[in-house]
């Protein structure tokens, strides 16, 4: 009886051992590959160095995993392409939008990304609505979608500018009212032109999405799961919050939560 108990143990033990070594943090970090791209205050280079609120995340969620990938910079449509052609690839920060949700498989969310009309606080400038706007001179991005919106809304006082940076100059001098822009652009061109973001507010929201850890579809759901849960044990703890709030970045922390 001693011996077909020792027996049993021992086989226990080696079933044990060859679960471990096929789940767990093991089975996530095999052949994965993480993507990020240069998009400021979120993730981006500086210095040679990656920074941002998503990629502290991820690396947080990677240090728990036991993870040792390094994290990939690539242009957008590169990282995108593996993304989605490449199974264990993940891409972030990733938009979930209608047309991507069925695509990809989601971890998150990690951002929040507010669209809508900012101002200086000090003009105490209050929007209910889009009409509410229609008096003020707005400043877009030249072409991109926001001047698009605007035309389509029947908005006449648009001053297009060919990037975020000259929009924000604009604003700050009072040249423009009011700057349709995401609440994303409006901290990482803030902190790029040394321009305290609390000098503006977003006095009125269209719409909100929220960004992700984005993985290619045939990576498997173990991984995904392990991913979410352990990302969701970062929030719970207040981990998360804490990285956004020593970045300034406190209006990017997701409200989902």
């Amino acid at each position: 009886m001693l011996l077909a108990f020792n027996k049993s143990l021992i086989t226990a033990c080696i079933v044990s051992v060859s679960l471990l070594s096929t789940s767990g943090p093991i089975l996530a970090a095999d052949n994965l590959m993480i993507i990020t791209e240069d998009y400021p205050p979120l993730n981006f280079v500086e210095n040679g160095v990656l920074r941002g609120p998503s990629v502290d995340i991820v690396k947080a969620i990677q240090d728990r995993l036991n993870i040792k990938n390094v994290i990939k910079v690539y242009p957008w449509a590169r990282g995108y392409h593996l993304l989605k052609t490449k199974t264990n690839t993940a891409l972030f920060s990733t938009t979930l939008s209608k047309k991507r949700e069925g695509l990809f498989k989601w971890v998150g969310p990690i951002a929040e990304k507010k669209i809508g009309f900012f101002a200086k606080k000090s003009r105490g400038i209050r929007l209910k609505s889009l009409a509410d706007a229609q008096g003020f001179m707005i400043g877009v991005q030249r072409d991109g979608v926001g001047m698009q919106l605007l035309e389509e809304w029947g908005h006449k006082k648009i001053d297009a500018s060919t990037g975020a940076e000259a929009n924000l100059k604009k604003l700050m001098g009072g040249r423009n009212d009011l700057w349709f822009s995401s609440n994303a652009t409006v901290a990482g061109n803030s902190k790029k032109l040394n321009i305290d973001v609390n000098e503006l507010e977003q006095v009125l929201v269209i719409d909100n999405t929220f960004m992700y850890i984005a993985f290619n579809e045939g990576t498997s759901d173990e991984i995904i799961n392990l991913w979410q849960d352990t990302y969701d044990a970062l929030v719970k703890e207040g981990v998360v919050k804490n990285i956004f709030q020593q970045h300034d970045l406190k209006s990017l922390y997701p409200t989902f939560h």
